[in-house]
């Protein structure tokens, strides 16, 4: 498909993991307010829902027109105690899912670029907005990552 998209899903998988292990120890763990997340649990969050996004690739690469919704994120850090995880095996994680999919993204046919999912919010969609929904999500938190090491 396109080398473009594969580069700019690598890059921002570089940018992020950079960015969260240059977090400073001290301000791994403080969030700027009450009511933003810390570095930490930016980092605990992006693993979970690289796990997801794994899955749902999967499912649309192995099923024909898999049901892949998503789940709810604001039950996550407390539930999978955020507060207790550890961030580097958050950060091994991010990594391996990304670039176990970048591997496989890698050898897509053109009829594996054109696969489908379908999920209850959108109806039916194909692989390639689920890669760019990834691509905007990693990005969305590297910005997210900065700010709250800057506002802390």
């Amino acid at each position: 498909m396109s080398a473009d998209l594969l580069k700019e899903y690598k890059d921002a998988t570089d940018n992020f993991i950079a960015a969260a292990k240059a977090v400073p120890a001290d301000k791994l763990h403080k969030a700027p307010s009450n009511d933003e997340w810390s570095p930490s649990n930016i980092i605990h969050h992006l693993a979970d829902t690289e796990a997801h996004f794994y899955i749902r690739y999967l499912k649309i690469l192995t099923e024909d027109v898999p049901q892949t919704d998503f789940f709810d994120e604001n039950v996550y850090p407390a539930k999978l105690k955020y507060q207790k995880r550890d961030v580097d095996n958050s950060l091994r994680l991010v990594l391996s899912l990304r670039e176990s999919f970048y591997n496989i993204m890698s050898n897509f046919t053109p009829d594996e670029w054109e696969k489908k999912g379908r999920n209850s919010d959108v109806g039916e969609y194909p692989i390639i907005a689920l890669i760019k929904k990834s691509r905007t999500h990693i990005k969305d938190h590297l910005n997210q990552l900065n700010e709250a090491v800057a506002k802390s």
